[in-house]
C-alpha cells in the first residue's frame, strides 16, 4: 500500500509516494535525530544527485540503518558475517527476479 506524504523541501511543497514501512522508518529516524520530516527531507534533497527525492530518501534510510547496525555490531563485539545465509539469499533472488 502506497502512502502519499506532503513535505516542504527547501521551501517548496512536494509529495512523495512511499510504502507504509518506508514512512515508518523515516518517522523513526526523524524522532531519533530530533528533526522534523521537512528538515530531514531538505537535507537529503540538498545532497541527492539525479535520483528522485523518494529514491534518495529510500537510499538514505537504508544507509542510516546499515550504519546503526554496524555500530551496534562493533560495540557488541560481533563479527560481521562474510556470507549471506541461504534463506536470505533466496529472498534476495526472488526480489531481483520481479
Amino acid at each position: 500500500m502506497q502512502l502519499c506524504k506532503n513535505v516542504s523541501v527547501n521551501g517548496r511543497r512536494t509529495s512523495m509516494r512511499m510504502d507504509k514501512e518506508t514512512c515508518s522508518a523515516l518517522s523513526d529516524i526523524c524522532q531519533r535525530e530530533n528533526m522534523t520530516l521537512n528538515a530531514l527531507c531538505s537535507l537529503i534533497d540538498e545532497r541527492r544527485e539525479e535520483a528522485s527525492l523518494t529514491a534518495a530518501v529510500r537510499l538514505f534510510i537504508m544507509i542510516y540503518y546499515r550504519s546503526r547496525l554496524e555500530a551496534f555490531e562493533k560495540e557488541a563485539g560481533i563479527e560481521q558475517k562474510e556470507t549471506i545465509s541461504p534463506r536470505v539469499s533466496a529472498v534476495l533472488s526472488s526480489i531481483q527476479e520481479k
